[in-house]
């Protein structure tokens, strides 16, 4: 049997490490100032991986895959995987409106291809198609849902729509331009199979170049895949992703006469020969998240040249008074300290970070002192920013509040101001 054109063309298709002690009076101020800004540093890590996945600006993302095509055209023995796998170039942008959900429409420019080869000269059928395809789809992401926002691996799954378009071929001629003759030997000849050209017609190999068009092809498709990401950096992923795409066309190849020759073997009908044909595309691609600018206002870091930082080390333990299991001896003897105006800074700082039910008690006295007697301008005017509230009585929330500021770079307040306010909390 020739094959020939007519026949088969169709025209469709700042650090934890900063507690210590002092040896001066001061220690409850580096105390103050030392976990202050733990709590800045703490925050900045525990939310980076948020501001990375739920940021207000999308990610693009752009790679390379390759295809699998599962069609009409059969995978029969003596073909090649090369026959149905064929590259692709995607690009792709995402936005995540929550953290683990995310809307990206992407777009794929490549081929898709299938080959058969069988005894059956009707069903010796191949093409290649140049394809374009554009998808939207929603992504479930598990980093943010059921992981940490910012884990080094996550998988995440999709599903959506898509449209693939593009122009079929077929590889119907030799490298020397002569049309393939397939015979009942499973041979390919330069001439047709009948009698007289037993002796004359020679095996020939087949070009694999697709130049003999076929048609338009186009079709809607429902993606439904998965994928893995990985954290290269704060900004960077490399994501390893596949997806099964089902479509409404069961003549991608764009064969007119397809049916006919599926069924040219008798094993099936030409009504029933024909299916939906899918593909597969596996595509490795690396990921850009983009961050907001950050506005805040600028530190000016030379606020910080005194801060004793040579000083700080981790020796906690200087501060002796353990409060996890305190007796109420021991509480009450902190607060005949406190009533010495000799009470050492020490066990200023103890009791000021102490359990609430224990040593934190004389810091609650204070804060809960007769402050309607106060006159809001009795506070010294170098430390009145700290009184917040204005009601002439200072407390530990606005002694916290003054040194979380200062770190923000946000106050106008000096160490030594800082230091004279806490001094000043416990005296007033």
């Amino acid at each position: 049997m020739r094959w020939t054109e007519s026949s088969v063309l169709s025209t469709e298709n700042k650090d934890s490490s900063n507690t210590s002690h002092m040896s001066n009076v001061r220690i409850l101020s580096i105390a103050m100032l030392t976990l202050a800004s733990v709590n800045v540093m703490s925050q900045t890590s525990n939310t980076s991986g948020d501001s990375i996945k739920h940021s207000a600006l999308p990610s693009i993302m752009g790679g390379i895959g390759v295809t699998y095509f599962d069609g009409n055209i059969n995978h029969s023995s003596g073909v090649t995987p090369y026959s149905t796998v064929r590259t692709g170039f995607s690009l792709g942008i995402e936005e995540r409106p929550v953290m683990f959900l995310g809307v990206a429409l992407e777009g794929m420019y490549g081929q898709i291809a299938s080959s058969e080869r069988s005894e059956t000269p009707a069903k010796n059928l191949n093409f290649q198609a140049t394809v374009i395809q554009g998808e939207l789809t929603l992504n479930l992401h598990f980093d943010g849902l059921i992981m940490k926002p910012d884990a080094v691996l996550s998988p995440f799954i999709f599903a959506g729509v898509s449209f693939l378009s593009g122009t079929s071929y077929a590889d119907t001629r030799d490298a020397k331009g002569e049309p393939y003759y397939y015979w009942t030997d499973g041979s390919i000849r330069n001439e047709a199979q009948v009698a007289q050209n037993i002796s004359t017609a020679k095996i020939i190999q087949r070009s694999y170049k697709y130049d003999s068009t076929l048609g338009s092809i186009g079709t809607l498709c429902i993606p439904v895949g998965v994928g893995l990401k990985f954290r290269l950096t704060d900004n960077i992923l490399m994501n390893v992703q596949a997806a099964y795409y089902f479509t409404f066309s069961n003549d991608l190849e764009g064969y007119k006469n397809l049916a006919s020759a599926q069924a040219a073997d008798n094993t099936s009908s030409a009504s029933s020969a024909l299916k939906n044909e899918k593909y597969l595309y596996s595509v490795c691609t690396i990921e850009y998240h983009f961050t907001p600018k950050d506005n805040s206002p600028k530190v000016d870091e030379s606020r910080y040249s005194n801060v004793p930082w040579q000083s700080i080390d981790v020796k906690v333990d200087t501060v002796k008074v353990n409060t996890k299991d305190i007796s109420k001896d021991q509480e009450d003897e902190l607060l005949k300290k406190e009533q010495n105006r000799d009470t050492s800074a020490v066990d200023r700082a103890a009791a000021f970070f102490a359990n609430p039910n224990a040593g934190g008690s004389i810091v609650a006295g204070i804060d809960n002192g007769d402050k309607g007697k106060h006159d809001p301008n009795a506070v010294p005017a170098r430390i009145r920013a700290v009184d917040k509230n204005h009601d002439g009585y200072i407390t530990s929330q606005e002694i916290t509040e003054a040194i979380d500021e200062f770190f923000d770079g946000t106050s106008t307040l000096t160490i030594a101001d800082i230091n004279y306010a806490i001094d000043y909390f416990f005296d007033q």
